[in-house]
């Protein structure tokens, strides 16, 4: 398992501690207030990063969809297009969150919906790709990320292994900077469901750092995946779980995220090396015990 630099002074990989990611995906609710206090929250927890869904509309969803009624609790239009519109940044609004999440010293990143976001983002300097278990089996996005050169981290939620093997190559094509992310899609995730026993597979199978990307209820399920070797752990992100909006239930608060930080790295600590052998805190016990 290769070890990706991610900036000057954070890699993923082998003996690194987990990379811990908040989504926030679109639950700063297409405020730009909201989307600078959750990154200040994130960055005052001790998260390693966080990340946003850039789109262009019209390109990322068939004119059906976006024209039908979306009409909830939680949409923010009458339409799916009204609805997505009012979630969407501009660049500009992008740019201002980016350069404060470099002041603050968090890593900011976005997951690309289509090829022209790609573009879009290559102009403000994303310094990772996330590909979003949606987008697996979307060649032309995946050749477009890949030939950026900088990292990839691809979410593996609904895909088959066949589904996988021939993004993984596609990738590997143009970019050696791949860590995979075990994930089921469904929200929330049932504990049968969740299936951390894929990852130590997905590791031997791709030979790249392998992490986890979790959409179940809780805090103990993806803190444990660190256990078996997960280098990255993904989860939503939220102020409050009670506000509007389509994700904020299923995310996690900043009580939760802290708890997760430092669960995290205890595990990472704890879980040492495999080499058996005395250790230093034992030599005292040792000589009382047994003499020498």
């Amino acid at each position: 398992m290769n070890k990706i630099k991610i900036s000057e002074n954070r890699s993923i990989g082998e003996n690194e501690p987990p990379f811990i990611i908040a989504e926030i995906g679109n639950n700063h609710n297409g405020s730009l207030d909201n989307a600078l206090k959750l990154i200040k929250i994130a960055n005052d927890i001790g998260v390693d990063a966080v990340k946003f869904q850039v789109k262009n509309i019209e390109k990322s969803f068939s004119q059906k969809l976006l024209d039908s009624a979306y009409v909830t609790e939680n949409s923010f239009g009458k339409t799916y297009r009204e609805h997505k519109q009012a979630l969407e940044f501009s660049k500009e609004q992008l740019v201002e969150i980016y350069e404060f999440s470099r002041k603050l010293g968090i890593i900011c990143f976005s997951t690309p919906f289509d090829t022209d976001s790609v573009d879009l983002l290559e102009t403000i300097d994303n310094p990772i790709y996330k590909i979003s278990s949606f987008h697996v089996t979307d060649m032309p996005l995946i050749e477009k990320v890949s030939k950026t050169k900088k990292p990839i981290i691809m979410s593996t939620g609904m895909s088959s292994i066949d589904e996988i093997d021939k993004a993984v190559e596609l990738i590997r094509n143009h970019n050696d900077q791949l860590i995979l992310l075990q994930c089921t899609s469904c929200y929330p995730t049932d504990d049968k469901d969740v299936n951390l026993a894929v990852i130590p597979s997905l590791r031997n199978r791709y030979s790249c750092p392998i992490g986890y990307s979790g959409h179940e209820r809780g805090l103990a399920i993806c803190t444990s995946a660190v256990t078996l070797g997960a280098c990255v752990i993904e989860k939503h992100f939220t102020s409050d779980r009670t506000l509007k909006g389509p994700d904020h239930a299923s995310s996690i608060e900043p009580i939760g995220m802290k708890d997760i930080v430092l669960r995290s790295k205890k595990i990472f600590n704890a879980l040492g090396n495999s080499n058996k052998s005395v250790l230093d805190c034992e030599l005292k016990n040792r000589q009382k015990f047994r003499g020498y």
